[in-house]
């Protein structure tokens, strides 16, 4: 890479890590991973699926849960790396065409597991969510139809995020960017998804999980406004006079 790149050359000259048809194919394995979990294996497997859930059925609970704080780190892997790559915090490490490819498929990862951590919870006989309560924001009854809803919208918008490295080319840098921009919504009502929903949020690993995440991500974003407020900017240069 040349040393005259800037950051913002990065991002203008990237190209998608993975190919689209890719990307479809990852998440309907997901979508068919559910399908597996919540109608093939009690179905087929009637004792490995009581073995599985006990005289409790939490453990499809299990599963959204896991999948969640999976989903969590990576989204917030995601939008580390990608306030780093508009500054030179991403050539320290781990590299600025590294960083473009790893926030990527960060980005693409957290968006297939955040589905399965959703629609898991169709296996769930104890809570019984039905479709409509997991795919519409605030059907879901009672005092965590918020903390809930906020994080089917954040599903939602990670959608046009995830899959905006495939239409950049049609839609211009800029619109891009702001498009991308929607990340700090998206982590912000997650978090609070999280924290509020979660029924481990108290928990020492959690609490710990979610303050580091966050502290991150504040001195992140403060690093890179204090870069761009300081970064001079380039002024035209004086026409040349001819004299004669």
């Amino acid at each position: 890479m040349s040393a005259n790149m800037t950051p913002k050359d990065d991002l203008e000259n990237l190209q998608p890590t993975l190919s689209l048809d890719a990307v479809i194919l990852i998440v309907l394995a997901a979508i068919v991973g559910v399908f597996a979990a919540v109608v093939v294996l009690p179905a087929w497997l009637p004792g490995l699926s009581a073995s599985l859930l006990g005289a409790t059925p939490k453990g499809y609970w299990y599963l959204a849960r896991a999948a969640g704080v999976i989903a969590y780190v990576l989204l917030w892997f995601s939008v580390a790396l990608g306030v780093t790559i508009t500054n030179k915090m991403s050539r320290v490490w781990p590299g600025g065409p590294t960083a473009v490819d790893l926030h990527q498929f960060a980005s693409l990862l957290a968006l297939t597991i955040a589905i399965f951590h959703a629609l898991i919870l169709l296996g769930d006989r104890y809570m019984n969510y039905s479709l409509a309560q997991i795919l519409i924001p605030f059907a879901l009854p009672g005092n965590l139809s918020l903390w809930f809803a906020l994080g089917q919208i954040g599903i939602y918008l990670m959608l046009p995020v995830a899959f905006s490295f495939y239409a950049r080319r049609f839609i211009g840098f800029k619109v891009w960017r702001l498009i991308h921009y929607t990340s700090f919504i998206i982590y912000f009502f997650v978090t609070l998804h999280g924290l509020w929903s979660g029924t481990d949020t108290l928990t020492p690993a959690m609490l710990g999980l979610y303050v580091l995440t966050i502290l991150a991500t504040y001195f992140l974003t403060v690093h890179r406004v204090l870069v761009s407020v300081r970064q001079p900017r380039a002024h035209p240069k004086p026409r040349s006079t001819i004299t004669g």
